[in-house]
């Protein structure tokens, strides 16, 4: 039996003598063919395959100039190397610079990165740029802090303690606002050796609110806290609070002028604090009802004031108004072992806290929008009637409850 020789195709040579190179063609068992090339190098016979005739053209190509230069072994770039060749030298050039130069920068820059990635340093750099931040001194955004104070409605004397506390750090810190850092004011305030610890922590939270002042006006980083509020407070000495006898007290009042006897009778009795007392005026006083009205644009704390803004909604629930009250105050001054009633004008829901003030302290609350808890009123006899605050009244038409009542001490 004849066996069958593998079919050949032609032959093709690149190059001449001894840098000719020869490019078989065979036709494989599967169907596909291969392209094979061989040549001479060093004495020795080298091949290579490749299943594209283009692939192995070019390899030839290069092959055959290596050898005709006279040039060592080497890889010789394929077709996929050469057009990723191409590719980064049109991203390069994009950028206005050349595949080299490109390489250069990027060399220079990985070395600078360490361990970091390239994107990730360029992110952090982008996001901390000192000169894309509104270049103010301190001294700028001081008075521009104490201008939005005063435009804010705050108090002349709020506004003269921010305006002594920065002259202080104004007085010591020069430059622009960004380039303050934590050690800075740390070292500012531990200096101030005449302030104790509570005045330096009031120094400390002017100096942390202009600070935050000025990340709102785009002075600092938006994204980052103040190197103020990482700077440290300091901790006031655990001191023993006194309290004026009723002797001291007496003393006070009958050596006080009298031009300082409401001031201090006020701050005695009423627990009004001492910038409450400057703003009240002699209206703020009810006299028929017995107490003393701070309205939200006087008290310290406006949120906790009882008056309601102009859209008549309140800014805290009447229960929680009572919560906040102490004993004492709910008792309005009822003498030990009295009993007051109070009648509310609303409906409140938390009858446990009643229930507390009812068997610990004597304090009673009524209300006429809900039926448990209205009041009927039984005999007038238990009434105090030597009591001037207590109120009678006829019951009002639309109310369930027998009597309307503002604090009744009444006897056992």
């Amino acid at each position: 039996m004849t066996r069958k020789r593998k079919r050949r195709s032609s032959v093709v040579e690149i190059g001449n003598g001894p840098a000719r190179v020869k490019i078989y063609t065979v036709h494989r068992k599967d169907g596909y063919p291969m392209f094979s090339l061989y040549w001479k190098e060093g004495g020795k016979r080298k091949y290579r395959h490749f299943a594209c005739i283009d692939e192995a053209r070019l390899i030839a190509q290069q092959i055959s100039v290596r050898l005709t230069n006279g040039l060592s072994s080497c890889d010789e770039a394929t077709k996929r190397d050469i057009e990723l060749l191409r590719h980064c030298e049109r991203t390069a050039l994009g950028f206005g610079v050349t595949l080299a130069a490109a390489i250069d920068e990027w060399t220079s820059a990985r070395k600078a990165a360490g361990e970091v990635a390239i994107s990730d340093a360029v992110r952090f750099y982008q996001a901390n740029r000192k000169d894309l931040l509104i270049a103010r001194t301190i001294e700028q955004v001081a008075g521009e802090f104490i201008e939005s104070r005063r435009a804010a409605g705050n108090s002349e004397i709020h506004v003269r303690n921010c305006r002594d506390y920065l002259g202080r750090f104004t007085g010591q810190m020069r430059g622009n606002i960004a380039e303050v850092t934590a050690t800075d004011i740390n070292r500012f305030l531990q200096k101030q050796d005449t302030l104790g610890p509570v005045s330096r922590n009031s120094l400390r939270g002017t100096i942390v609110s202009m600070f935050r002042f000025a990340k709102r006006q785009g002075y600092l980083h938006p994204d980052r806290d103040t190197v103020a509020d990482m700077t440290e407070s300091f901790k006031a000495p655990e001191t023993e609070i006194t309290i004026f006898t009723p002797d001291e007290m007496a003393k006070m009042l009958v050596a006080s002028h009298a031009r300082l006897l409401p001031l201090l009778a006020i701050g005695a009795f009423a627990g009004i604090r001492t910038a409450e007392i400057r703003r009240l005026h002699w209206e703020d006083i009810k006299w028929d009802r017995g107490h003393i009205e701070i309205a939200g644009r006087k008290a310290k704390t406006a949120s906790l004031a009882m008056d309601k803004p102009k859209d008549g909604k309140k800014k805290e629930h009447d229960m929680a108004a009572i919560k906040r009250s102490t004993a004492e105050a709910l008792r309005y001054g009822a003498v030990a072992g009295r009993k007051v009633m109070l009648s509310w004008d609303k409906a409140c829901i938390d009858y446990r806290h009643w229930c507390k003030l009812k068997h610990t302290y004597g304090v009673y609350f009524t209300t006429c929008e809900k039926s448990n808890s209205t009041a009927e009123i039984c005999s007038l006899n238990l009434l105090d009637r030597s009591e001037p605050r207590t109120t009678w009244s006829a019951p009002p038409a639309a109310c369930s409850c027998g009597a309307s009542f503002t604090p009744i001490p009444w006897m056992e």
